[in-house]
């Protein structure tokens, strides 16, 4: 039962990955110091939910879904690994192009659906988008939300959907930044908002499917919605989640970065939150 993806496994995965035109930042973009793609700037993240979820994963046939699957390269990683090359694999959420739907099922037999995950939000009634993911209930073994949670106005409705997808045993795995890091305490000590990624005031684009973090979190509070809508809690830890590796800094950007590492010793100081919940 489970799969131990180990840092080495996942590496050599992303050495031999392929990015796809969704995925790539392009060879001439000035952020970075090499050729970027989506998997490659967020390994970190990517690495420790996928290994959470994996280890945890039971046998048999496996039925996965991703909240948030644009621009695919969760699902994509997902058909490259052994235990879940023959999953069903769904994605549910916004900026489902027909090319990307198409695409992704052409590439990796990944089934895209068009699913209003925040419909507490309003911004997208317009668009009469489905608001409950078009699959059975008790169907899926694991449900990934990575970097999802901050950019809705309440999260409870992507739970409860997680909840009613998942088998008895099944876990929904997320990841999000951390409120408290490090990063935001800096900043309130000279004086700026820790809030600077958050929408605008009176921000409303319809037309824009990505949006920006409605609010930040912290570890108890996602444990807290958790509970609420019915998971135990299966895991929860504060890791790194740096993608600046490969980012142009000033010298200036490159000492901040360094002076944040001695407070990493702290767990609430880092920068993500990782939790998985378990239905019962």
């Amino acid at each position: 039962m489970g799969y131990d993806l180990t840092r080495r496994q996942f590496n050599r995965l992303v050495r031999a990955y392929q990015p796809s035109r969704y995925e790539t930042f392009g060879a001439g973009d000035a952020r970075f110091t090499i050729p970027m793609n989506h998997a490659l700037k967020s390994r970190d993240r990517l690495h420790v939910a996928l290994r959470s979820g994996l280890q945890r994963l039971p046998e048999g046939p496996q039925t996965i879904v991703d909240f948030g699957p644009f621009p695919g390269s969760l699902l994509r990683l997902l058909r490259g690994i052994q235990p879940t090359k023959t999953a069903r694999l769904f994605g549910a959420g916004l900026m489902a192009s027909p090319e990307f739907v198409q695409f992704m099922k052409q590439d990796a037999d990944v089934e895209i659906l068009t699913v209003n995950l925040d419909p507490a939000g309003q911004q997208f009634t317009s668009k009469g988008y489905q608001e409950t993911v078009p699959l059975p209930d008790s169907s899926a073994q694991l449900v990934f939300a990575l970097e999802i949670v901050e950019h809705l106005t309440s999260p409870f409705h992507l739970m409860t959907e997680a909840y009613r997808l998942l088998k008895p045993g099944g876990l929904v795995v997320i990841t999000t930044p951390n409120v408290t890091r490090i990063g935001n305490i800096f900043k309130l000590l000279i004086g700026r908002s820790p809030n600077d990624r958050l929408a605008p005031p009176g921000y409303n684009d319809p037309n824009d499917e990505w949006r920006p973090h409605a609010r930040e979190y912290a570890m108890h509070e996602l444990a807290e919605m958790l509970r609420h809508v019915g998971f135990e809690i299966a895991l929860s830890r504060f890791f790194l989640g740096e993608d600046t590796q490969d980012c142009q800094q000033t010298v200036r950007q490159s000492a901040i970065d360094w002076a944040k590492v001695p407070f990493y010793l702290v767990p609430h100081l880092r920068g993500s939150l990782l939790i998985l919940g378990r239905k019962p």
